[in-house]
């Protein structure tokens, strides 16, 4: 298991930050030459003859390998998103920053104050710039756990860098089949709540607004990334606060592709509204937070999940009514989202949806 920690690069001095941003400047441009040449070969690979492409930088051969790396994994990473969105596919332009293993960036304890140096090669040949920095506070907790080390590398940004601290993997104590059902929880993701569980809480309930926050911006703005930002601690917020420690097991619906295609019954101003919803982010943020809690992680199909009834098992798409559940067949009333985390932790415990007949949309 590996986690990325960021840590500041102010206490360097004002030319080894030159250095740094010339470094990163001439990597950026390598990288963008390396995908402009090789956009349109199918059988490229690292190889002589593909450096040989790049004109003279000021970068040394192990650099330049990097930053074909780098843009092979943009060109194969871009290629794979369009195609499985089914879109045209456009070339990318790298505003990235340089991901370095041990070759380039040594991670060593420092003295003092400074009790982390980053030492990393810059296109000076044989000179590396030593860059003190101190250790955070999400840096000391990850090493304190058993076994964690810090990685030789990093991820290298302008007046920062991402540095990782490597642990065991924990793995999962406990298999659905074995799990208390007392400690399994489901949760179902929205818009108005950003997840609500299969115990009646509901965290994220004012998700609506900051989502409208985004949108009352224009794409490209200065005020839409800051939202943005919002949006995503506010996320991360929220799936910290789950009560982590009093479940084994979490069901999850597995919402991929929900964003894509177009539903008749969903107006303009719906799919404006969900646009900067990102079920991505929330199923990446409770998967981490699994595997550090040892909490096991079990994706269900979300279809009728929240219009089965709990109680007699009735499905039919008249029993919800926006956030509203009233089963028609033996009159159950809930909030729909408690409903459809009920039916998640249903599904993810082994169980199934059971219905009589099934109507569809």
């Amino acid at each position: 298991m590996r986690r990325a920690c960021r840590v500041t690069l102010k206490f360097s001095t004002a030319a080894k930050r030159r250095r740094i941003r010339a470094l990163i400047q001439e990597y950026r441009a390598a990288v963008n030459l390396f995908v402009r040449r090789l956009w349109n070969q199918p059988d490229i690979g690292l190889n002589k003859a593909t450096l040989e492409k790049l004109p003279n930088l000021h970068l040394s051969q192990r650099y330049k390998s990097q930053c074909l790396k780098q843009a092979l994994e943009l060109i194969f990473a871009t290629k794979k998103s369009a195609k499985a969105l089914k879109k045209k596919c456009a070339r990318p332009v790298f505003t990235g920053w340089p991901v370095l293993d041990a070759k380039f960036v040594g991670v060593e304890p420092g003295r003092k104050s400074f009790d982390l140096v980053l030492k990393v090669s810059t296109l000076k040949k044989g000179r590396r710039a030593v860059l003190p920095t101190r250790r955070t506070a999400v840096v000391n907790r990850w090493l304190d756990e058993p076994d964690a080390r810090l990685v030789q590398g990093c991820e290298l940004r302008n007046d920062s860098a991402i540095v990782w601290v490597e642990m065991p993997d924990p793995g999962t104590e406990t298999s659905v089949a074995d799990a208390d059902p007392s400690r399994v929880l489901g949760i179902d993701l929205g818009i108005n709540k950003l997840i609500a569980d299969s115990d009646g809480s509901v965290y994220g309930a004012d998700c609506k607004d900051v989502l409208a926050e985004v949108n009352r911006h224009r794409p490209g703005t200065k005020a839409r990334r800051r939202a943005m930002a919002c949006r995503d601690q506010f996320i991360d917020e929220t799936v910290n606060s789950l009560p982590w420690g009093s479940f084994d097991v979490l069901a999850m619906e597995d919402l991929k592709g929900i964003k894509t295609g177009k539903n008749k019954k969903r107006s303009r101003d719906f799919r404006r509204s969900v646009a900067p919803w990102t079920a991505r982010r929330v199923k990446a943020r409770v998967a981490q937070r699994c595997e550090e809690n040892r909490v096991l992680l079990v994706t269900v199909a979300p279809a009728y999940t929240s219009r089965a009834c709990p109680q007699c098992g009735c499905r039919d798409t008249g029993n919800r009514n926006g956030e509203s559940f009233k089963c028609i067949g033996c009159g159950h009333a809930a909030d729909a989202d408690f409903v459809g985390a009920l039916n998640v932790k249903r599904l993810g415990s082994g169980g199934s949806l059971e219905s009589p007949q099934v109507k569809k949309d």
